[in-house]
């Protein structure tokens, strides 16, 4: 658990270290925390890190925005499908009893084809929760990220480096 803590604490520090204007720091890191709601199946990490420099944002807070929520993939992945099922007009529990039920039919393309379109059912969910999810919380993340290093940097350094102990 120390160990885990002290990583926290040196990603705080190294963020708020960047000598970099706040709204490119903001920016990075945004986007950085972004990738972890898209499934980049291992690539996280390296999209964290290119991806802020597209929209000219700093890579180094990138990293480390991708970094802090890479443990939370798993919540984000159902918190897209939940969200993309409650803005859409379909229910996913019936697809996939539909699917078990054709399951136990002989003609394997009817089968096939019933599990296809469950699958493009559940992709289209995913994909609008997605959206929908990145859009608020890049909004919220990045004006958060802005204001803690516009206006507070120097007493979340002071307290992060010198009062929390670990």
């Amino acid at each position: 658990m120390k160990r885990q803590i002290r990583k926290i604490k040196y990603l705080i520090i190294r963020l708020l270290r960047i000598k970099d204007k706040a709204h490119s720091v903001a920016r990075g890191f945004t986007i950085g925390a972004l990738m972890n709601f898209v499934p980049t199946f291992g690539f996280g990490p390296f999209l964290s890190t290119v991806s802020p420099k597209v929209v000219r944002g700093n890579a180094i807070a990138g990293f480390i925005g991708g970094l802090s929520f890479l443990w939370a993939f798993p919540i984000l992945f159902l918190f897209n499908i939940k969200v993309g099922e409650k803005l859409l007009p379909i229910e996913i529990a019936e697809t996939i009893e539909e699917v078990v039920e054709e399951a136990g039919e002989v003609d394997s393309e009817v089968v096939a084809e019933v599990v296809i379109e469950a699958g493009l059912v559940l992709g289209q969910a995913f994909f609008v929760g997605m959206v929908v999810n990145m859009i608020l919380f890049g909004v919220v993340c990045y004006f958060l990220i802005y204001t803690i290093i516009k206006k507070y940097r120097r007493e979340v350094l002071r307290f992060v480096h010198k009062k929390w102990k670990i």
